[in-house]
């Protein structure tokens, strides 16, 4: 056999992206096909990047070339401060956390090189020569990280961290000992005994997981940053760069159990979709219902008491040791179980409710249409519901008595129950979905009735007076009293979409009055929360007049309508989709003028116009909304010629 020399083939065909990526670039194909002498790759198209071919120019210029066209290194003040970056979200960090350049996180090898990338991608493209220039891109991005965070905490936990508090958890519900924790603030997983000391490995997991709670957070928040700035800048980009890092991050996340994973889980599948993101590259990672599932299954290890032999086709998991619960009222007071579980429990089973309702799947921590009335929880929101009762009879009912503490706790535990009314709403979906026997639906929906009818009469007189003595009531107070509004009535327009898809019309009959209230109740809303407004305050750092070396800070108001910074913009989107279907009707059966028609319909699109605009649902919502002429929309809605009568009689 003769000796061959065999020569390592160099492939000139991937674009500089790719190859630093190290994927596949179909770049010379796309030419080949085209018959053009450049054209960008998919990859590079569908990212909306320039597709160079800067590495070949330099490979066959020489080793000379490439080295005098190296840039000169960054300082390492500079190298710091922008792996820093994420790192500063948190306005509280804790004195015992690591050092940035000593962290076990930096060391996840080509991981957190791509972080890096992605965040220097991130910054402003105006870079000042001097640090200390207005325009420096480390120092405004680390205000503006920061600025995220007390984002993230004046809109979502005002509205989530009330429904997890003592008036709203059932568990919980009307202990005054117990302050209303957040589960991120609280221990990290199921731990062993508090007299072992954390090992290496466990303060580079926890590390890990911080880290990743914190990009999601800046992730989840930065939707509202255009709104907040007034700098005018495309943050397009940015926020499309905080998307991908945070879907990055759930894969090192998902296999890691602890209770800021799990919120870090649901975060992100709360965080809108950007524009910019292909379809293919939102299909290429994990989803927001992946997340969700991952973040159910966590709860479950959490909370399990004893480690059984686990096993499946890729790993088996040896029996451990029972795990110590709380035997006595004095030690259940300060230990994890009640501060941190019980929370965190509540929480997954509001996700777990919501996605159930949402996205028509069943419930993974709760029973669905058969056994839920004997679980525990809902038998604890029952309780609260008496509770409520026993203790509202003696107030006085008068707007004069409302003050913002009472009209907290009355909003808080109306929520409580609003839950029930999504889980009972889910339950009749399942029950019209998976065909099940007709008196089982009956049943259902008769549960969906009664259940509006109990929060009409226990929680709605107190929510009108609360209502009335709105203009006297803190904006945290009034951001959750809408999202009340909204959410509970929205139960109520989604069991009728769903009759009106199956084609039961015949099913109407028992919700006639819940659905005038709710399409009344739900237009209110939306109206309520485009006219009344929160002001935030933003601290930002400026020169001294006069002294270039030092800053003074200066306040900066924003004031922006409560629609506009609710955390849950995509109940808004189906709000507004499903009152245009009832506007519709209406109008086709000349119960509303023309001009009254107009009027509606421009709410509707303001709403939308005042949504984060960043997010792709959003846009497409208003694509859809001015489609068609009203005409041709009404001409489409066959399926609404029975639904009038049945509804309005």
């Amino acid at each position: 056999m003769q000796n061959r020399v065999v020569t390592r083939r160099t492939q000139f065909s991937s674009c500089d992206e790719c190859r630093r990526s190290r994927v596949a670039c179909d770049s010379q194909s796309r030419r080949s096909a085209a018959g053009k002498a450049s054209a960008p790759c998919t990859r590079c198209r569908n990212r909306d990047r320039d597709c160079t071919f800067k590495w070949i120019q330099d490979a066959r210029a020489g080793p000379s070339t490439r080295h005098a066209a190296t840039p000169p290194k960054a300082s390492g003040r500079h190298k710091r401060d922008a792996r820093l970056l994420l790192d500063q979200i948190l306005v509280e960090e804790s004195a015992t956390a690591p050092t940035p350049e000593t962290s076990p996180i930096h060391s996840y090898g080509s991981t957190q090189n791509s972080r890096h990338e992605s965040l220097e991608e991130a910054l402003p493209e105006q870079v000042s020569a001097s640090p200390d220039s207005e325009t420096h891109p480390l120092r405004n991005s680390r205000s503006e990280l920061e600025w995220l965070q007390t984002l993230y905490r004046q809109n979502f936990e005002v509205v989530f961290g009330s429904w997890m508090g003592r008036y709203s958890c059932p568990y919980l519900f009307g202990q005054n000992d117990l302050a209303e924790r957040y589960m991120a603030e609280t221990s990290k997983g199921n731990q062993g005994s508090s007299h072992e000391q954390s090992t290496q490995q466990d303060k580079k997991r926890d590390d890990l997981i911080g880290q990743s709670l914190r990009n999601t957070i800046a992730a989840f928040a930065v939707r509202w940053l255009p709104i907040t700035s007034s700098d005018g800048l495309d943050n397009s980009h940015r926020i499309q760069t905080m998307w991908r890092q945070a879907r990055r991050d759930m894969l090192r996340i998902i296999n890691r159990p602890s209770y800021r994973s799990m919120l870090s889980l649901f975060l992100f599948a709360l965080t809108p979709i950007p524009m910019g993101i292909s379809e293919d590259e939102e299909a290429d990672g994990v989803s927001g219902q992946v997340c969700i599932h991952a973040a159910m299954q966590m709860v479950q290890t959490l909370r399990a008491r004893h480690r059984n032999l686990q096993f499946s086709g890729s790993k088996v998991t040896p029996s451990s040791s029972s795990i110590p619960m709380s035997t006595t009222p004095e030690s259940a007071d300060t230990s994890s179980f009640i501060n941190a579980e019980n929370i965190a429990y509540w929480a997954a089973i509001t996700f777990d409710t919501s996605a159930s309702l949402t996205l028509n799947c069943r419930p993974l921590l709760s029973s669905g249409l058969f056994g839920f009335e004997s679980e525990f929880t809902w038998k604890l929101v029952r309780t609260c519901l008496n509770v409520f009762n026993e203790s509202s009879k003696s107030w006085c009912q008068g707007s004069a008595e409302m003050t913002d503490e009472r009209a907290n706790e009355i909003i808080a535990a109306a929520a409580c129950w609003k839950l029930m009314g999504w889980k009972l709403a889910a339950n009749f979906k399942e029950a019209l979905r998976d065909g099940h026997d007709e008196s089982e639906v009956r049943k259902a929906l008769s549960y969906v009735s009664n259940s509006w009818k109990e929060f009409d009469a226990t929680f709605r007189p107190f929510l009108d007076e609360c209502y009335k003595r709105m203009q006297f009531l803190a904006q945290q107070t009034k951001l959750r009293w809408f999202s009340l509004m909204l959410h509970s009535h929205l139960s109520i327009l989604m069991v009728l979409d769903t009759i009106e898809v199956a084609d039961r019309y015949d099913l109407l009959a028992d919700l006639k009055d819940a659905s005038i209230e709710a399409e009344n109740t739900v237009m209110n809303a939306l109206a309520f929360g485009l006219h009344n407004t929160m002001t935030l305050r933003r601290s930002i750092d400026s020169p001294s007049p006069g002294l270039s070396h030092e800053r003074t800070a200066r306040n900066i108001t924003f004031t922006v309508p409560l629609l506009a910074i609710d955390p849950y913009p995509h109940h808004i989107v189906a709000s507004v989709q499903l009152m245009r279907k009832a506007i519709d009707r209406d109008y086709k059966n000349k119960k509303v003028t023309q001009d009254l028609y107009d009027s509606l319909n421009s709410t509707l699109e303001s709403a939308l116009k005042h949504l984060p605009q960043s997010s792709k649902s959003i846009q497409a919502a208003r694509q859809k909304f001015s489609a068609a002429p009203d005409d041709e929309i009404l001409d489409t809605q066959i399926a609404y010629r029975e639904l009038p009568a049945l509804l309005h009689g």
